[in-house]
């Protein structure tokens, strides 16, 4: 029986030892940093909130639909980076943006508006040095829906911001903070592509195994200190 455990013990723990390394390392970096700050929101610009009362005339919600042709599902009256826009949504997703005051539209938006927008959102020392219109082949860092401008900023942080080129949103902020938290959260749930999946086998079975090493350990814990045979100091072999 002592055999049997420490065999159990020696092999389950060459297994799953590494991974257990990673679990216990990442989950310490996790721990360590505010989510707040690994998500960026440090760097995000505090808005003045627009007043209507000073807007003037803007265009209704019906205007704003009419200069699209798919039916409209959701419309919202939003202030971007200082300028009224009405973003459309259709069937639930969006659709399109139309200048509030004008009554034009306005999206996809160009790379200028991108970096107004990105300009207004950043709070950070870093300018921007690159901006990229994405439509397929998005960076690992960026998972979201298509296409999207990246503005890639010169600061210590570097910074990525994503703005939706049919909403206006930045809808990523991501820094070299954030990349060492998604590389160790891929290594902590086991999901090296999508990073996104822990409901998986290979994770399950890790787990398992990690369980097992665990009691195997406590067996031998026990064995050490029980009793054997009336000789209750006896030395096992390592």
């Amino acid at each position: 029986m002592r055999k049997w455990w420490f065999s159990v013990h020696k092999w389950v723990g060459l297994i799953v030892g590494l991974q257990i390394l990673a679990w216990t390392a990442s989950g310490l970096f996790m721990t360590f940093f505010p989510i707040e700050q690994v998500r960026n929101e440090h760097n995000i610009r505090e808005a003045t909130p627009g007043d209507l009362h000073a807007a003037g005339n803007l265009i209704p919600a019906s205007q704003a639909i009419a200069q699209v042709t798919a039916p409209v599902s959701r419309a919202e009256l939003a202030d971007l980076a200082g300028k009224w826009v009405w973003r459309l949504e259709s069937k639930g997703k969006p659709y399109a943006l139309v200048d509030a005051t004008s009554g034009s539209l306005i999206s996809p938006l160009d790379e200028a508006a991108a970096r107004t927008i990105a300009t207004a959102d950043y709070s950070g020392k870093g300018r921007i040095v690159s901006a990229t219109l994405i439509e397929k082949d998005a960076p690992i860092e960026y998972r979201n829906t298509l296409p999207v401008w990246q503005l890639v900023l010169d600061d210590s942080e570097a910074t990525h911001l994503y703005v939706a080129p049919l909403t206006g949103k930045v809808v990523a902020r991501r820094s070299g903070l954030w990349r060492t938290y998604d590389f160790l959260w891929s290594l902590h749930i086991m999901d090296y592509s999508e990073r996104e999946n822990f409901n998986h086998w290979p994770i399950v079975i890790m787990s398992l195994l990690g369980l097992a090493l665990t009691i195997s350990g406590v067996g031998i814990l026990v064995i050490r200190f029980w009793p054997l045979g009336g000789r209750r100091h006896q030395s096992l072999p390592e």
